[in-house]
């Protein structure tokens, strides 16, 4: 049972990842960075399959419904930002948008009469998200497949018309949606912190999309005493729990894991650097997840993520040349899935 509720923990957190990356794509989309837009989307569409596959056999009222909604935003907000950017017509955008307001707004329909109810995509309902995907691929590129396009607005179009037949919300016997959205009492002082860590990643990103690299860099290292100011307080107040570490994790994954990733990958785009950047967030993202099943208090077992918010300015700062960045991504990734011991500070 501690087991299962470790990797629904896990679970959840990793969804939260996706719904954030749907975001930060969003923006990298609008900016008419194409090379860095299609790594990211194809690495959001590929955790969306990789949990799936993982948690297939995982039952759990939650997390089917925020792995749909992550899913969702990916496909939405990505189309939004290529009609924004004059890539694709606004009714290619607004066929799958409808479909998916028509998903929520049944959804909060059958919510309200019964809370107990669990979320179950037919199969016309994941065939339609994957040519979704497979159709916007291209057009993240400049390149519009229009057979791609027609045949997932019409799969949409035919989802949409199976819905107001057959719904995806089926009733359940039990409800354990009670336990996750206390959000009052499960925030403490020291998640400030953890808070401000994810800020600022997330200006590390936008500063890096402006080719700002400096003021990126100096947020890297403001999310490192972040990351280090929310560990030392939840100690001092004793607020140590599960909530926190969890949101130290997806923030950590922002701040240390995506935000270098795209700081690299803006600097160089050769076909192994592509793969490096790739490697070095798969394995920081394997790292956390392996360090929140783990009790080891006295030593962490692999590099501690957050030294990435630091080496990389590091190599910024010492003007390293960017030809060595994918080995020095690749061995850092290592570091992070090796079984190497690292002392806690």
């Amino acid at each position: 049972m501690r087991a299962e509720t470790k990797k629904n923990r896990i679970s959840i957190t990793f969804i939260l990842f996706r719904i954030v990356l749907s975001f930060i794509l969003f923006f990298i989309m609008i900016s008419g960075i194409g090379n860095m837009a299609i790594f990211l989307f194809s690495l959001a569409a590929f955790l969306s399959f990789f949990e799936i596959f993982i948690y297939k056999k995982n039952r759990s009222q939650l997390r089917p419904i925020f792995s749909s909604l992550a899913d969702k935003l990916l496909v939405n907000l990505s189309a939004i930002a290529l009609v924004l950017t004059g890539v694709i017509p606004t009714w290619a955008m607004l066929v799958f948008l409808v479909r998916d307001l028509l998903t929520i707004a049944g959804g909060t329909y059958l919510f309200y009469k019964d809370i107990r109810r669990e979320f179950h995509p037919t199969t016309i309902g994941k065939i339609t998200l994957f040519s979704q995907v497979i159709a916007l691929m291209p057009a993240i590129i400049g390149q519009v497949d229009w057979v791609l396009m027609y045949a997932a607005a019409g799969l949409t179009a035919v989802s949409a018309v199976e819905l107001l037949f057959k719904s995806e919300f089926r009733p359940v016997k039990r409800s354990d949606i009670s336990d996750f959205f206390r959000i009052t009492s499960l925030v403490k002082f020291s998640d400030v912190f953890t808070l401000l860590n994810a800020v600022f990643g997330l200006m590390a990103i936008f500063f890096v999309i402006k080719n700002s690299f400096n003021t990126a860099a100096v947020f890297l290292i403001l999310a490192v005493i972040a990351d280090f100011a929310d560990g030392a307080v939840a100690r001092k107040l004793n607020q140590q729990n599960v909530f926190g570490k969890e949101l130290d994790s997806l923030a950590d994954t922002i701040s240390f894991g995506v935000a270098p990733a795209i700081f690299g990958f803006s600097l160089i785009q050769t076909p192994l650097a592509i793969a490096a950047f790739g490697i070095f967030l798969f394995c920081g993202i394997l790292r956390l997840a392996r360090y929140n099943i783990m009790q080891i208090k006295e030593s962490f077992e692999g590099m501690p993520i957050t030294l990435n918010g630091i080496i990389i300015p590091a190599l910024f700062f010492f003007n390293v040349p960017a030809d060595f960045y994918p080995y020095i991504y690749i061995a850092l990734a290592i570091l992070m899935v090796s079984n190497i011991r690292f002392r806690k500070i």
